[in-house]
C-alpha cells in the first residue's frame, strides 16, 4: 500500500466519515443522539470489515472494537447526546491506557505498530534486532509513553469540549483537535526518530534495523 493511504485510510474512516454521516443526518431532522450513535460506528464496522477480511486481529484492534461496541451498547441505553460524547472522549483514555500498558508486556505499543506495517520477513529482523539491540528498546518505550500520554491528553481536552460547548459543535471540535494532536504526536516521534537513527546507527522503524558493534553484532 503507499505510504500516503497508510495515512490518510484512517483519518477518512476516523474522521471524515463519522464527521459527515454526522452532519448529513442531522441535515435530514435526525435527532443529535442517533446521528452520534450512527456516526460513531463507521469506525467499528471498518475495523470488523478489515478483521473479517485477514482472517486475523492484532490486540490493539481487538481492543478498539471492543471499546467501540461498548460505545455504541451504552449510547443505545443511555439517550443523552450528550453522554454519548463524554463516551466518545473517554475511548482516547481507554486508547491510552491501553498504549501505556503494553509497556508491562514483552514488547511495547510502538514496537508493534512498527510491525503491524511491515511484511513477514522485515518483522522477523526487527525481532531479532529487538532481543539484542537496548537502543532500539529505549527509543521504542520512550515513543510508546509519548504516544499514551497523548491519547490521555486527548480524552482530558474532548472531556472538556464535550460537556461545555454546545453539542452540534462538539464532533467537529474533537475531531480536529484529536487530529491535530496526532499530526504534532507524529511530527515529534519523526524528529525524534531522525536524531535517534543519527546518534545509534539505528532505525526505529525501518524494515532493516541497524545493529552497531557496541550493541552486540560483529563487523
Amino acid at each position: 500500500m503507499p505510504p500516503w493511504r497508510t495515512v490518510a485510510t484512517p483519518i477518512l474512516f476516523a474522521v471524515a466519515l463519522p464527521l459527515a454521516v454526522f452532519y448529513v443526518l442531522r441535515s435530514q431532522g435526525i435527532s443529535q443522539w442517533l446521528a452520534l450513535t450512527l456516526s460513531g460506528a463507521v469506525p467499528a464496522v471498518r475495523m470488523a470489515v478489515e478483521a473479517t477480511t485477514r482472517r486475523r486481529v492484532n490486540s490493539f484492534e481487538a481492543f478498539m472494537i471492543g471499546m467501540l461496541a461498548v460505545r455504541i451498547v451504552t449510547s443505545l441505553l443511555t439517550g443523552d447526546p450528550r453522554v454519548i460524547l463524554v463516551k466518545d472522549a473517554g475511548l482516547a483514555a481507554a486508547a491510552g491506557l491501553w498504549i501505556l500498558g503494553s509497556l508491562l508486556v514483552a514488547k511495547p505499543f510502538a514496537f508493534q505498530a512498527g510491525q503491524y506495517w511491515h511484511g513477514p520477513t522485515a518483522a522477523r529482523t526487527r525481532e531479532t534486532a529487538w532481543s539484542v539491540s537496548p537502543a532500539l528498546r529505549s527509543g521504542l518505550t520512550r515513543l510508546t509513553v509519548l504516544w499514551g500520554c497523548a491519547q490521555l491528553l486527548d480524552c482530558g481536552a474532548g472531556v472538556l469540549v464535550a460537556l461545555l460547548l454546545p453539542v452540534e459543535s462538539v464532533p467537529a471540535l474533537n475531531r480536529a483537535k484529536g487530529l491535530a494532536l496526532l499530526c504534532t504526536v507524529a511530527l515529534i516521534t519523526i524528529s525524534y526518530s531522525r536524531r535517534y537513527g543519527r546518534r545509534h546507527a539505528l532505525s526505529l522503524f525501518g524494515s532493516a534495523p541497524l545493529i552497531t558493534r557496541r550493541e552486540g553484532r560483529s563487523p
